[in-house]
């Protein structure tokens, strides 16, 4: 005899089961209609007054296209809830049968968008959308089902989208996981294979990052709809499901102009020439506005990175460079993030971000610049000096590449002799001429053996100084220090113990100050502050690590000296 449940449902046969329990068909006693019955295996009672809103929530609508709830009732702690019986199946189990033509899926999906966009507009999201959940009545119209369940489970992992899947609640609510589900329904009837069934997490984030997902024998419009609708960037995806719908109608994905992300690229610009004209505060007060008004644009990301990198101020860089990458993965920042590991001392990782990008851009001498610096400062001198001569033999007498040549050449040689005599330095490079005046110098500051080593009053030359230009710096307090020459006429200014007179700056003789104490880079708009591995240098109260930036009026204390400078002769104390 067939089980009756709730005193009115007949039990007729089992027709599904999944992570939420099972389906079974039943026929009312009253009525004589079929329905669907869900035996939902959890048991917990918050969970179950959960589902139950929901359905009752989607219920009030009488939509043709969501699969109707009738009732619920529990037994032996169970929950039941009683649905419209679909007669077909849902369409994962159809199309194991009979595969549904192109024009029937685009269709359905068509119309499935169309019926999420009104779902969506009352605050309805489903979170678990996937050929399972859409089930076809005996009229062979596709039926939206599993609210409530869907949401209790939180989702399929081969349906969810990048961003669910780090179960972060921002994206519980976000429309735009059941656009991605969606696109991924549509590529999986379209090709019969979904590309993300039985992968990790990890696994689903490469292939994203590759683009691969084998549906280069779709049609072209086909291609271009699914590669939007799953795109792993939220915003880079359709932004409403009538979008979605709208490109399947027209057969074609739209360029929408985004007003959004036009007028941020209006600051961007702006800010990018600043930046380039190293106006340094105007640059980042426009970017910070930017920021505000448009916070998910990339280019103002990456601007903000760029700005922190050129700046010195290495976690502010990383943190906007992470954020960029969120945007866009597939934005190319690792010869910035290599900058960044350099500054932070991870050099194999420094070193492998930048030999990947001159893989690509191999004709990159900024970088090539940054990867000799790493060999510098890990001592591997040699392979500095060959990188350096190669980079010479097609671009002469580059200065960077000359005077990079030339410390990892002292270096080798231990601080006592070069070990190439390769070419001549020519001294009209200021850091050139700074490094050989070490070099040479009769008066050591520096010890061979010992301690200060050569190492440390040593400059590599970064790129940015490649065509320096002395710029205005000014000395405000003439009291405590002694100059040896006019710092207009100079590029590299060196601050350190009197008697010593390599130093432009002289201050006391106590052996508070070092013998090369620090140095500056009278670079014009881009002015520079380092450390030589000295007793301490401060910059506004702040001990430096190895190199700051100065900015307007600044005062720097060597030992128990404080020296007032400003960058701007307009400025004067």
């Amino acid at each position: 005899m067939a089980k009756i449940y709730d005193n009115k449902y007949e039990f007729i046969e089992e027709i599904g089961q999944g992570g939420f329990g099972r389906v079974f068909k039943a026929k009312e006693k009253i009525s004589n209609r079929f329905v669907a019955i869900k035996e939902l295996k959890d048991a917990d009672l918050e969970k179950q007054k959960f589902i139950i809103h929901e359905l009752k929530t989607i219920s009030q609508f009488h939509r043709e296209r969501i699969v109707a709830y009738f009732n619920h009732f529990h037994e032996g702690g169970r929950l039941f809830l009683v649905m419209e019986y679909c007669l077909k199946g849902n369409l994962r189990e159809y199309t194991k049968i009979q595969k549904l033509p192109p024009q029937s899926v685009v269709s359905i999906i068509e119309s499935i968008a169309r019926e999420f966009h009104f779902i969506h507009s009352k605050k309805v999201i489903h979170r678990d959308i996937k050929p399972d959940n859409l089930l076809i009545s005996d009229t062979n119209q596709v039926k939206i089902a599993d609210f409530g369940i869907a949401n209790m489970l939180n989702g399929t992992t081969a349906y969810m989208s990048p961003e669910a899947l780090s179960y972060d609640s921002k994206y519980f609510n976000d429309p735009r996981i059941d656009i991605y589900a969606l696109g991924v329904t549509m590529l999986e009837l379209l090709t019969g294979k979904n590309p993300f069934f039985y992968r990790s997490k990890a696994q689903i984030f490469e292939l994203h990052d590759k683009g691969e997902f084998s549906i280069e024998n779709l049609s072209q419009w086909q291609q271009e709809i699914i590669i939007k609708a799953i795109h792993k960037v939220p915003e880079l995806r359709f932004q409403t499901m009538n979008e979605f719908a709208e490109a399947i109608s027209a057969r074609h994905t739209p360029f929408v102009l985004n007003f959004d992300i036009l007028k941020a690229g209006e600051i961007a610009a702006k800010a990018e020439a600043l930046l380039g004209k190293k106006k340094w505060i105007k640059t980042i007060g426009l970017l910070d506005h930017g920021e505000k008004k448009y916070p998910n644009s990339i280019k103002i990301a990456k601007l903000k990175a760029d700005y922190y990198l050129r700046t010195n101020k290495v976690e502010l860089a990383r943190n906007y460079y992470e954020k960029a990458f969120k945007l866009n993965s597939r934005i190319n920042i690792q010869k910035e993030l290599g900058s960044i590991y350099l500054e932070e001392k991870e050099y194999p990782r420094a070193i492998s971000m930048l030999s990947d990008h001159l893989y690509k851009e191999p004709a990159d001498l900024e970088a090539y610049n940054l990867l000799l610096k790493s060999y510098y400062e890990t001592g591997r001198y040699e392979a500095g000096m060959d990188l350096a001569e190669m980079i010479l033999q097609e671009y002469s007498g580059h200065p960077c590449f000359c005077n990079n040549h030339l410390i990892c050449n002292i270096m080798q040689g231990k601080g006592s002799e070069l070990t190439r005599n390769t070419f001549e330095y020519s001294t009209d490079n200021p850091f050139v001429h700074y490094n050989l005046d070490l070099f040479t110098e009769k008066k050591l500051s520096h010890n061979y053996l010992g301690s200060p080593p050569i190492k440390s009053k040593l400059l590599f030359m970064d790129y940015r100084f490649e065509n320096i230009c002395a710029g205005d710096l000014q000395l405000v307090d003439h009291d405590v220090a002694e100059l040896t020459t006019d710092l207009e006429e100079c590029y590299i200014i060196s601050i350190g113990r009197k008697s010593y007179m390599q130093n432009k700056i002289q201050v006391s003789d106590s052996t508070s100050i070092s013998r090369r104490h620090c140095v500056i880079i009278n670079q014009k708009d881009d002015y520079w502050l380092i450390d030589l591995g000295s007793t301490g240098t401060y910059l506004n109260s702040e001990r430096i690590d190895g190199i700051a930036q100065l900015i307007g009026v600044n005062e720097i204390k060597v030992g128990n000296i404080n020296i007032q400078i400003t960058t701007d002769k307009e400025k004067l104390i």
